[in-house]
């Protein structure tokens, strides 16, 4: 009994700067948990690998204790340059990217507090946890798009033959399955993946063998999920979309993973090394008690400086009003700003935002359509950069062609889509932030974030629609010209609330 105090005495400052991390970084933890409670398809597995993460830490409690202890002044440098990272990214309402770096608060935090020695015991629980991140959401759409090739290529040794369309896979008298994300098998292979890092780790195997698990758990799950695939579309068309198609598919699945995870694990026992107990080292004092202490502080003080300072500066330079649209009246060659008399363009944006409308028409009668969507301040889920925001909207506007970027003084996004009329139109769209414009959403977000550490900026996204006459190269042409003559005066300032209504723009 007397050997398990000082062991679990080595693990409280581990147990403290978590309790700490997870307090001032409130919002990573809470949009890690919002992950796995309602994404279960790709985070159900969160919990677990969380209690697994803390058993391997509290599994190393005696190589903890026997460990020295010495502050590390990098490992300081570390975890602030992480937390004012962390800190931008959540002004930046970029969830998956803050959420990304809560792991790796939690390690430099170790390191800064206790050293080298016993951040390195905890690496590996900590690294652990990226299991459990929503990043991996990034190989859905490549390996569905691999799934739905596999398959067909798979199909004619079955002598049912599939072509395939998209995501569609169409088999003869003109049965159509679809391959949806839930089929890309990435659910499988990442609690594979983890299964096969916890194996590795448990036999103390070596980088080439902990290498060899992952490579070979990675090629058993793809080639599984595209055997699962493909024998729930025999046995579907076969019984008449009967049998798996509308029920039992995801239990199959799981139970093709349980047999596949059976086998590996054979393997892997089978020709595991010999694991030795580890010998634990006689305890090295290392720092004196008050070094110790300073340290622990001063990771303690820079897990909180970052969130702390950040809050307090979005409450005391919060951006309170609504924002203004000024346009510009029309230089010679144009004519406006007019009322917008189309109302089937109906963007879709979350969160409470202004939204105005307007026209302008040049000497020939074309007429170039501005739309502007602004947030006095961007927070989640009201933000431009959103997976709920849509610039065609509800209307009966459709996406015809993808979205290029249009390079030239002022870079575009550019849309092409049709109404229900047939017409088709050429969309041009950009972000102001603050007045500083940008292309790619991310670069956007990120400049409101480094941005919004001092006064918040407003954001407005600015997008502009003409019909394709007589061309699209024409159409193309007329709004570089009222790129050049008109939006480039558009200004926007900060007004009181009541000063201008959302949808009704200032001239």
């Amino acid at each position: 009994m007397h050997h398990s105090v000082p062991a679990l005495r080595g693990l409280a400052p581990i147990i403290g700067l978590t309790a700490i991390a997870l307090l001032a970084y409130a919002p990573s933890a809470l949009a890690l948990w919002n992950f796995w409670d309602s994404y279960s398809f790709l985070g159900g597995q969160g919990p677990l690998i969380v209690a697994l993460s803390a058993w391997l830490i509290v599994r190393s409690r005696s190589q903890i204790e026997a460990t020295s202890t010495r502050p590390s002044a990098w490992g300081c440098v570390a975890l602030f340059v992480c937390g004012a990272a962390s800190v931008i990214f959540w002004r930046s309402a970029i969830e998956e990217l803050h959420m990304l770096l809560l792991p790796l608060l939690l390690f430099f935090a170790v390191l800064a507090a206790c050293g080298r020695g016993v951040a390195r015991i905890v690496a590996f629980p900590i690294g652990y946890l990226y299991f459990a991140e929503p990043t991996w959401r990034v190989l859905i759409g490549p390996l569905q798009a691999l799934t739905t090739r596999a398959v067909v290529l798979m199909s004619p040794l079955t002598g049912t033959p599939m072509v395939p369309s998209g995501t569609l896979l169409r088999l003869p008298h003109g049965v159509t399955f679809e391959v949806t994300p839930l089929c890309s098998g990435v659910n499988f292979l990442v609690v594979g993946l983890a299964v096969a890092a916890l194996i590795g780790e448990l036999q103390r195997a070596s980088l080439r063998r902990r290498a060899a698990l992952l490579g070979v758990m990675a090629l058993l799950m793809v080639l599984s999920n595209w055997l699962r695939v493909l024998l729930i579309v025999l046995a579907g068309y076969a019984s008449g979309m009967r049998l798996l198609v509308t029920r039992g598919h995801v239990l199959f699945g799981w139970v093709l993973f349980a047999l596949v995870m059976l086998g590996f694990s054979v393997w892997a026992a089978r020709r595991a090394p010999i694991v030795r107990p580890e010998a634990v080292p006689q305890r090295d004092t290392g720092a004196t008690e008050a070094v110790r202490l300073a340290g622990l502080g001063t990771a303690t003080a820079i897990l909180v400086l970052m969130p702390l300072l950040a809050r307090t500066a979005a409450e005391v330079l919060h951006a309170d009003g609504s924002l203004a649209l000024h346009l510009p009246a029309a230089p010679a060659g144009w004519q406006g700003p007019l009322a917008s008399s189309d109302t089937r363009w109906k963007p879709e944006f979350v969160g409470a935002h202004s939204e105005w409308h307007a026209a302008y028409r040049d000497d020939d009668g074309a007429i170039v359509e501005l739309l502007a969507i602004g947030y006095p301040t961007q927070e989640q889920d009201r933000e431009l950069v959103n997976e709920g925001n849509s610039l065609l909207g509800n209307g009966d506007l459709t996406a015809v062609g993808d979205a290029t970027i249009v390079r030239g003084a002022q870079p575009h996004f550019e849309y092409l889509a049709s109404d229900a009329t047939t017409r088709s139109f050429v969309i041009w769209s950009v972000y102001d932030i603050g007045g500083r414009r940008f292309v790619t959403p991310l670069f956007s977000q990120l400049w409101y974030g480094l941005r919004s550490l001092g006064r918040a900026p407003y954001s407005v996204q600015f997008a502009y629609r003409t019909v394709c006459e007589p061309s699209c190269a024409g159409a193309r042409a007329r709004l570089a010209r009222f790129e050049h003559n008109v939006a480039g005066a558009i200004t926007i300032t900060r007004a009181p609330a009541a000063a201008a209504a959302p949808g009704s723009p200032s001239v």
